[in-house]
């Protein structure tokens, strides 16, 4: 990747108390005849496909619906179950639907990512795996968001499980941005627990892998500390009380922020190792990312300069006499965050085999994620992490 700053995003973004309120009105200018909205199960049980519904009935929009993201890590198939799923009906989805809207969490996001990419360009979403493979613009998306970790709802990625190769592929592409985005914490009220303190332990890793990444930018690293200060500040109260709407509604501030950061400077290391576990191991991305980011940002130390430890440590609210001292303390700080959501706290736990780390590692080292690390490891470096973390 260049060391440039591009900076990509939704056209508009509807957020607040409320915010679903305003997309009737953005999609009456659009003139719309036919869409295909993704989703699964459980958000059309909890009522918020039906709200989606009535705003396109009431503007006399036809529409189709996939419920077919059945699992929180999405594959090839489900993207091929989605491309598929109009067969019956004998339409084209490339020609018969003018918008996707997916609502949801990032995996329903990036399952609508993938099918309206497909849609257009052809081939199999393996196909784009990687950088800027993506050569015409997909299918335009709507992503409707209902958790608050993933950043799926604003960024240009998509993340899909290969299940051939048990590996999670990273697709980006900036045509892959959706044009519009929702964020209405009414919508995250339902959030389980589990589901809190997953999606919220992974703003935690995307604030400072974006912070100490080596594209990261002024403005980038003013999104990254803001998010991060938000979540120690709000996560625990969140997690404590789903009805604490100040606190849903911070830590939705906080998704989008370190969704902004982490879209124009990178992940790394943590991400590139998490992404393999859970295409290993079809396993919860938040929790693996809480365990490794201790480890990981022990190995990134010696390239992270002082000042930026002393900054993370700010934001946190704790505060180093040493470089040392500091990493010391983010650590703490992580591992006593992650205590009190109840994560586990090693990779035994989630449930990696410690025989498959050697190919885990050769995987992780060929993940796009692993671009902008602010340290470069061998393999035997990655290697060193997962045991470290085992």
């Amino acid at each position: 990747m260049e060391n440039n700053h591009n900076f990509w995003l939704p056209k508009t973004n509807l957020i607040g108390i409320g915010a679903i309120k305003d997309l009737s009105s953005e999609l009456l200018a659009w003139k719309l005849s036919k869409v295909l909205i993704v989703t699964d199960k459980n958000i059309i049980s909890l009522g918020y496909v039906e709200i989606v519904e009535k705003i396109l009935k009431s503007l006399f929009i036809f529409y189709d619906i996939f419920d077919g993201v059945l699992h929180p890590n999405p594959t090839v198939s489900f993207v091929e179950d989605g491309l598929a799923c109009c067969d019956n009906s004998l339409l084209d989805i490339k020609k018969d639907y003018d918008l996707i809207i997916s609502i949801g969490g990032g995996s329903n996001h990036d399952c609508a990512k993938a099918i309206a990419t497909v849609a257009t360009n052809g081939g199999s979403i393996t196909d784009y795996e990687g950088w800027n493979k993506v050569t015409k613009p997909p299918i335009p998306q709507i992503a409707i968001n209902t958790t608050a970790g993933s950043g799926a709802e604003i960024t240009m990625s998509a993340v899909i499980t290969d299940e051939s190769r048990k590996v999670k592929m990273a697709i980006s592409s900036p045509m892959m941005t959706p044009l519009l985005s929702v964020n209405d914490p009414l919508f995250m009220a339902t959030m389980s627990q589990e589901v809190t303190a997953s999606s919220g332990i992974d703003v935690v890793s995307h604030a400072i892998e974006a912070y100490v990444s080596i594209e990261a930018s002024p403005i980038s690293d003013a999104l990254a500390l803001g998010a991060l200060e938000l979540v120690f500040d709000y996560l625990p109260r969140a997690y404590d009380n789903g009805n604490d709407m100040e606190a849903r509604e911070q830590m939705m501030f906080a998704n989008i922020m370190a969704g902004m950061a982490f879209n124009t400077a990178g992940l790394g290391y943590v991400h590139a190792l998490a992404h393999q576990i859970g295409g290993f191991y079809n396993v919860t991305h938040g929790n693996v990312n809480a365990v490794l980011l201790p480890h990981v940002l022990e190995f990134n130390a010696p390239s992270i300069p002082d000042e930026r430890i002393s900054r993370i440590c700010e934001a946190i609210h704790v505060k180093a006499t040493s470089k040392a001292r500091g990493i010391e303390l983010i650590a703490k700080g992580i591992m006593d965050l992650r205590s009190h959501l109840d994560i586990p706290s090693s990779l035994k736990e989630i449930g990696m085999e410690s025989g498959d780390v050697e190919e885990l590692s050769r995987n992780a080292l060929k993940d796009l994620t692993s671009l902008s690390n602010p340290r470069k490891g061998t393999l035997q470096d990655i290697m060193d992490i997962y045991k470290s973390a085992f």
